[in-house]
């Protein structure tokens, strides 16, 4: 169904009060139509009247044989001392526009300054429909999306079972002392987290989000609560798992974890998955024989942990865009994959937990990114 948006309403509304100021017409009205086929009615939908008990009454002879001769010219369709235009944009009829007065006929210079307010209206209309038709178009799009994205979501349940159940039988068949058995540890914890991640978007969420709500599809911060966290045990988990990647890619990986570390203010999710992506976007851009260094130091009221690396290095100009999402920046150039997400989706979670991301690079040289984070009272 056809309408009108409140700031086409708007805008007609103060043109045909225009046309009581200036040009003395006693009432007018503005209609845009559905559609104008051969031999049929106009469907015609009321947008704005003034006065409001001063609805122009469409003449008998205003009917789809008179529309030929409404949409020639510009004279419109003058009957009684009232005057009919079509509102024309693209040789397309969008509405109507009707004026009258009782004390005069319209002067020619009149129906001119009438036919000026009547494309102005007809190209608001023409803006009107184009925007409610990409407004329609991106829910639509949205749609699609979220029920392929629902759809691949639950299909990942089944396998990731699958990985859950082989790991937790794998670690009954390993000794305690077995140096495998950090690798099963790993690959429970880190199920256990995609896990996490898929009950977040089980969470019922509104198809267009506002500005002030986008924080809230932020996963896995969308039930964000601060509570003291074990930062060790974090830490641990990662670097199990870099570990085994840097292994895997001929990089060397080392920790300077204190044994002993003060509990911190965050979220062991939200945390997990931002040092995480640090320090996967480390491993990622160190080639061969470099090595990736993932610290903490503890000072008075916080504790700041870090990823160091011998990668390749952000350029200075990438660095004020760095935490913007998909930007790549220089990198996007090489063959290394990336989306631009990681860094932006652990800046955020930082900022959530009240703590800071500070960055320092050379090109060539490696990176250092450095989490800044409250400790537990």
């Amino acid at each position: 169904m056809l309408s009108a948006s409140p700031d086409l309403i708007a805008l007609a509304r103060s043109q045909i009060i225009l046309l009581t100021q200036s040009l003395g017409a006693v009432a007018s009205a503005m209609y845009i139509t559905e559609n104008v086929a051969d031999g049929m009615p106009p469907n015609l939908i009321e947008v704005a009247v003034f006065p409001e008990e001063g609805a122009i009454a469409l003449p008998e002879t205003f009917s789809a044989e008179a529309l030929p001769t409404l949409s020639m010219g510009t004279g419109g369709l003058v009957r009684q001392r009232r005057f009919i235009l079509p509102l024309i944009y693209e040789e397309a009829i969008l509405g109507f526009l009707m004026t009258g007065r009782e004390d005069r006929d319209w002067f020619d210079y009149e129906q001119s300054q009438i036919q000026q307010i009547a494309n102005t209206l007809a190209i608001a209309c023409a803006l009107d429909r184009r925007n409610q038709w990409l407004a329609a178009n991106q829910q639509r799009n949205y749609e699609e999306q979220s029920n392929f994205l629902a759809s691949l979501l639950h299909q990942l349940r089944n396998p990731l079972t699958a990985i859950r159940t082989f790991a937790q039988l794998l670690s009954r068949r390993i000794v305690a002392d077995d140096p495998n058995q950090k690798f099963v540890t790993g690959i429970l914890r880190e199920t256990q987290h995609i896990q996490d991640l898929l009950s977040e978007a089980d969470r019922p969420a509104p198809l267009l989000l506002s500005e002030a709500e986008h924080e809230k599809a932020l996963l896995p911060a969308a039930t964000m609560e601060l509570t003291e966290i074990d930062l060790s045990e974090i830490l641990d988990g990662i670097t199990n798992f870099a570990s085994a990647i840097a292994q895997e890619r001929n990089i060397q990986f080392l920790s300077n974890i204190p044994s002993h570390l003060p509990k911190v203010l965050g979220n062991e999710s939200a945390l997990r998955e931002a040092i995480g992506n640090l320090a996967e976007n480390a491993l990622k851009y160190t080639p061969k024989g470099g090595y990736v260094l993932l610290g903490a130091d503890v000072k008075p009221d916080t504790v700041y942990i870090y990823v160091q690396d011998t990668g390749v290095g952000i350029p200075d100009a990438d660095l004020p865009r760095l935490f913007e999402r998909n930007f790549r920046g220089r990198q996007a150039e090489s063959e290394i994959a990336g989306t631009g997400l990681g860094l932006a989706i652990a800046n955020e979670l930082v900022q959530k937990m009240e703590g800071s991301i500070h960055v320092i690079s050379q090109v060539g040289k490696g990176s250092t990114f450095a989490v800044t984070l409250k400790r537990s009272l």
